[in-house]
């Protein structure tokens, strides 16, 4: 599958298909069975031009599960909300992302977790979908501040209001699955602005973010690009400073 953006953004890294499958991929990269492991790494990995694919027994991550639609948290020892805000003496020490357990406990009860009826998650190169055959349930751009700036422009350009992109409190994996998931199930969804998780920016670039949206809202965009800012004077000023 084509895409103008990445020409008209001059993106470094491919925009990443997510696709949901009870088939797996062979060949994919996976995390092993028993091993903790992060989502973010493999995620990259893809914008990189790699298929990699999560399913529930091999993502070690008990956040990453939640992250990726593979149901609620489990019994986390000593509690979730604590682990989030002020850790529990002598089992853990929190990390420090909520005030206290009460507000801990108020975001988990605020995302929208879920259960998909699937054995997979895919994530894959844009370029590598053949959009006959595969329909994307988003695609996520791993993107410089430039590019999140134009894409944030472009997916509020044909839509009422000034609040279509989001950028949530979250772990990395619930911004670049989980949440703009839950986006891609109303009727006017929002693109989410994600990889703002502390633990996750030493795995990340500086200065990268990920801006992820349904499908069928990447396709409104992509249609948008013609006559739009992406074609005027002003924008190639920003591009001519990428140096690509």
């Amino acid at each position: 599958m084509e895409s103008r953006l990445v020409k008209e953004l001059r993106l470094r890294y491919e925009p990443v298909a997510v696709l949901l499958s009870n088939e797996k991929v062979e060949g994919a990269l996976q995390s092993k069975e028993g091993q903790w492991s992060c989502t973010i790494p493999l995620m990259l990995a893809a914008a990189k031009g790699k298929t990699a694919v999560f399913e529930r027994k091999t993502t070690g991550c008990i956040g990453g599960k939640v992250g990726l639609g593979f149901g609620q948290y489990p019994n986390y020892p000593g509690g979730i909300e604590y682990f989030l805000s002020v850790g529990k003496s002598g089992l853990f020490e929190g990390e420090g992302y909520k005030k206290n357990p009460e507000l801990g406990a108020d975001f988990v009860d605020c995302l929208p977790i879920t259960d998909i009826p699937y054995q997979y998650v895919i994530f894959k190169p844009l370029s590598q979908i053949d959009a006959s055959k595969e329909i994307p349930e988003l695609i996520v751009f791993y993107v410089n501040t430039d590019q999140l700036s134009a894409l944030t422009v472009l997916a509020n350009y044909n839509r009422l209001g000034n609040e279509n992109v989001m950028i949530p409190f979250s772990s990395g994996c619930q911004s670049v699955f989980l949440l703009p998931y839950a986006e891609g199930q109303k009727e006017n969804p929002r693109a989410v602005v994600g990889l703002t998780d502390i633990t996750v920016r030493p795995m990340v670039e500086p200065g990268m973010l990920s801006f992820s949206v349904p499908y069928k809202m990447y396709l409104e965009m992509e249609e948008n690009i013609v006559n739009s800012f992406l074609e005027k004077e002003i924008w190639h000023k920003v591009t001519a400073r990428m140096g690509n």
